[in-house]
């Protein structure tokens, strides 16, 4: 059996008993509580009401002769009738007794006898003389016996509480007695009970703080004071526990500083918040990021950032942010030196499936956006200097077909060659012409000429001419419907390039009966448009990659396709505020979702 349930056991008797008493305590008080209150509050009443009618009834007796004895008031008081009638009511409202009620009936009965007699007849009649007198007198004894059985309840509920006194006395006396008895047993059994393992728990502790010495004798536990001993012991384990928590205090903090130093010392920005976007640890660059009064329990309500910086917290702050989703780039000097940031956000997730925080990650993209820029000047440069000779080369393959002599027998092999080299020169036209925009688009200084346009007219006039590629290809294309204006300030030119260009991808990978829908919705700040085909489908793999330049999925890629057209829209929406991303299944088709800022 354990210590808890002996120790329960053994106050259990004591604690039955106290409780004992304690309800017959309770119990006694509410009975003596209930016998005072018939006696003051029904009885007491009763009869001081009766008194007041004997006295109202004594004053209308030596008075018979006024014909309004019964009606008018004294000077300053109630008459006797009101005094009576008064007394009256009081006493048939608290009946109390058996037998009181017909006493009250027979008072009723008689008074209001009394009453009209008084009111309609001479007091100089000697018939109303007598009557009278027998009304009164009959009202004084019944009066008297309502009196007297009151009195009689009184003697006899005080006789109650008297026996209910000495019963709570005797009561409380026994059970106090064995009460106090049960505590001096209890106090015995528990001093054995608690002796014991007391000492068994000191010398266990002595055993493991002291094993060099455990074979050593415990000292006796009759002459050492037990709790003593486990007091000693137990400050003695204290005493580890204080050292060992000592001992990881210092690795924590060594630990603690050594990421400090890490954090500080690397080039992005980390800023960790919780659920209630409080700031809970940031670094240097962070901290440059943010301004001056970010710091530790700092919520983002309460800093005051840039406008750049601003703007990609803004997802953040209305909780519409989602996992790895762009949120566009930051231009800040820091350290002296003007660095550009891409900043990701990275929930940390909780217990059931809920969101603790997140950690902003602001990714310096700097040396990644200079190499990007001597790119752009290469190729510029490159396309460039190709584009005067393709267009030379271009100019001579039509010049030699059209030299062809009409009418004469020519070799096929020079038309087929001359054919080839005509789909060449287009093939590497276009090849330079995306080379040219690449160069142009593919660069964080991405300029726009914003204007304010109808974009399901824009695209639907932009659309237009691929209508026929699709019809070629027996492909259906639905474009946006058009009954109603939905405006946005945006690049004419640049942004349709973005929709035919996903369209056009969309051609090419739908086979024939299939449907390429084009979907504009206005929500509340942003404009979305949907392009979703029944094509092939991109593979799980391949969609985080399609938005990288130079990325192509087909395994012989076909003349013209370089894998840009994805890259350069990704920059030309995200120059406009916004953001796109791809959704696919393998054999299910594809859907781009694009928003940018109304």
């Amino acid at each position: 059996m354990t210590l808890r349930r002996k120790l329960l056991l053994s106050l259990l008797l004591p604690a039955a008993l106290l409780g004992l008493l304690w309800a017959i305590g309770l119990v006694s008080l509410g009975l003596l509580e209930a016998a005072a209150g018939r006696i003051l509050a029904d009885n007491y009443q009763t009869v001081q009401e009766a008194r007041q009618m004997e006295r109202a009834l004594f004053q209308l007796a030596m008075a018979p002769s006024s014909a309004n004895a019964t009606d008018s008031p004294s000077v300053g008081h109630a008459s006797p009738s009101a005094l009576f009638e008064a007394g009256l009511k009081r006493c048939e409202s608290n009946i109390t007794e058996a037998g009181e009620k017909d006493v009250l009936k027979h008072i009723r009965r008689d008074w209001q006898r009394l009453s009209t007699m008084a009111r309609g007849s001479s007091s100089k009649d000697a018939l109303v003389r007598r009557t009278h007198r027998r009304l009164v007198s009959a009202l004084h004894a019944d009066i008297q016996r309502l009196i007297t059985l009151n009195e009689h309840a009184m003697r006899k509920h005080e006789r109650g509480a008297r026996r209910v006194a000495w019963m709570m006395r005797a009561a409380v006396t026994g059970t106090s007695a064995a009460a106090l008895l049960a505590l001096a047993l209890f106090a015995l059994i528990a001093a054995r009970r608690i002796a014991r393992p007391v000492t068994a728990v000191a010398d266990r502790l002595h055993q493991a703080l002291n094993p060099d010495t455990s074979d050593q004798q415990a000292p006796s536990p009759k002459s050492v004071d037990e709790i003593a001993r486990l007091g000693e012991e137990l400050e003695a384990l204290l005493g580890r526990m204080a050292q060992y928590e000592d001992e990881q205090t210092r690795k924590l903090d060594h630990l603690h500083w050594r990421l400090v130093f890490v954090m500080d010392r690397v080039f992005e920005g980390l800023v960790l918040i919780d659920a209630e976007r409080r700031i809970l640890a940031l670094n240097r660059v962070a901290g440059a990021l943010l301004g001056e009064e970010a710091s530790e329990g700092v919520t983002l309500d309460a800093i005051t950032p840039s406008d750049e910086v601003r703007l990609v917290l803004q997802p953040l702050m209305e909780g519409e942010v989602r996992q790895e989703r762009d949120l566009g780039e930051v231009r800040q000097r820091v350290d002296g030196e003007d660095r550009i940031y891409r900043p990701r956000v990275v929930s940390v997730p909780g217990g059931e499936g809920t969101i603790e925080g997140h950690l902003i990650v602001f990714w310096d993209v700097t040396e990644q956006r200079r190499f990007e820029e001597s790119r752009r000047q290469f190729i510029s440069m490159l396309s460039h200097q190709l584009k005067t000779p393709m267009t030379s080369l271009s100019m001579a393959v039509s010049l030699l077909r059209e030299a062809l002599p009409e009418g004469r027998r020519v070799d096929p092999a020079q038309v087929e060659l001359l054919g080839i080299a005509g789909e060449d020169c287009s093939n590497l036209a276009a090849l330079i012409s995306e080379l040219i925009e690449a160069a142009r688009g593919v660069s964080p200084d991405l300029s726009l000429a914003r204007r304010k346009v109808d974009i399901v007219r824009l695209l639907r006039s932009a659309l237009r001419p691929l209508v026929s590629q699709a019809e070629e290809k027996e492909v259906s294309l639905v474009l946006p419907a058009g009954d109603r204006g939905v405006f946005a300030n945006i690049d004419p030119v640049k942004f349709p390039w973005v929709i035919t260009n996903i369209v056009g991808n969309a051609i090419r990978y739908t086979p024939a009966g299939g449907v390429i829908r084009v979907e504009v919705e206005q929500l509340d700040q942003q404009l979305e448009v949907r392009v979703s085909d029944t094509g092939t489908g991109i593979s799980p793999e391949n969609l985080t990659r399609i938005f990288q330049p130079y990325i192509s999925l087909d395994q012989k890629p076909k003349p013209g396709t370089h894998g840009l057209g994805l890259a350069i829209a990704k920059e030309i929406v995200e120059a406009h505020g916004g953001w796109i991303e791809a959704g696919s299944e393998p054999g299910q088709g594809t859907t781009f979702r694009l928003q940018v800022p109304r």
